[in-house]
C-alpha cells in the first residue's frame, strides 16, 4: 500500500518536473523567486494544517522537511538537465539511447531512495499516521497547484507535441 502511494507521489513529482521543464524549454523565465517563496509558504501552511502538527512537532518537523525539499529539488534539477540534453541530441544511437534510459531510471531510483529515507525520519519525528497524511497533503496540494497553473495559462498554448 505504501509502495503504491510512493509511486503515485513520484508520478506527481515527475509531472511537476515536466511542467517546470516544459516552461524552461520554451525559454520562459523561471518562476520568480518571490513567487516560489510564496508557493512554499502556502504549502507549509497547508501541510501543517492538514497534518495537524502541534507547535512542538512543527519545530522538529520543518527543518528536516526543508532539507528533504532542498535535496529533492537538487535531484529534480539534475533530471531536468538530463532531459534538456536529450532534447538537444536529435540523432541518437541505440547505445546513447540506452545510456539516457539508464540515467533516467537511476535518477528515479535516487529520488525514491531519498523519499524512503526521509519517510523513515518523518515517522520518527511525527509518527506514521501524520507521515501518511503528509504524503496525502503533498499530493492534494500539488494537484491544486497544477489546477491553478492550468487556469492561469487559460488561452496560452500548451507544450509542443511529443517527438516521434
Amino acid at each position: 500500500m505504501i509502495t503504491r502511494h510512493l509511486l503515485r507521489t513520484l508520478l506527481i513529482a515527475c509531472v511537476l518536473g515536466a511542467v517546470v521543464s516544459t516552461s524552461a524549454q520554451e525559454d520562459e523565465p523561471p518562476i520568480p523567486p518571490e513567487r516560489l517563496q510564496e508557493v512554499k509558504a502556502q504549502r507549509s501552511a497547508y501541510l501543517t494544517q492538514k497534518m495537524g502538527l502541534s507547535p512542538e512537532e512543527s519545530q522538529r518537523f520543518w527543518p528536516v522537511y526543508n532539507q528533504y525539499d532542498k535535496e529533492l529539488e537538487t535531484l529534480r534539477r539534475e533530471r531536468r538537465e538530463g532531459h534538456r540534453a536529450l532534447r538537444a541530441d536529435t540523432d541518437l544511437t541505440d547505445a546513447e539511447a540506452t545510456g539516457h534510459i539508464d540515467r533516467e531510471l537511476a535518477s528515479q531510483q535516487r529520488e525514491l531512495d531519498l523519499r524512503k529515507r526521509y519517510s523513515g525520519e518523518f515517522i520518527k519525528l511525527i509518527g506514521a499516521r501524520k507521515t501518511l497524511e503528509l504524503h496525502r497533503a503533498e499530493r492534494d496540494f500539488n494537484r491544486e497547484l497544477l489546477r491553478r497553473m492550468r487556469e492561469r495559462q487559460g488561452d496560452r498554448p500548451g507544450p509542443p507535441p511529443p517527438r516521434r
